[in-house]
């Protein structure tokens, strides 16, 4: 789920284990073509957090993701 008030996905695992992603630390590795681009992550942390969660932790998971729907807009 994400957490709008600390900018956390939090994802438990069903072990005892709960895996925090920073959204403000990983999306400042993105480049984007316009600064608004932000959004699509935004959005996708909010809509599909355990999406979000696996694109950051894949190599260039979140740059690959902004890239394609700057694409298809």
């Amino acid at each position: 789920m994400y957490e709008p008030n600390t900018d956390f996905v939090i994802v438990n695992n069903g072990k005892n284990t709960i895996l925090l992603i920073h959204c403000k630390e990983c999306n400042s590795f993105v480049l984007f073509d316009d600064p608004n681009d932000i959004v699509y992550l935004y959005r996708l942390a909010e809509e599909a957090p355990l999406l979000y969660a696996k694109l950051a932790l894949k190599k260039n998971g979140l740059q690959d993701y902004v890239d394609a729907m700057n694409w298809f807009n």
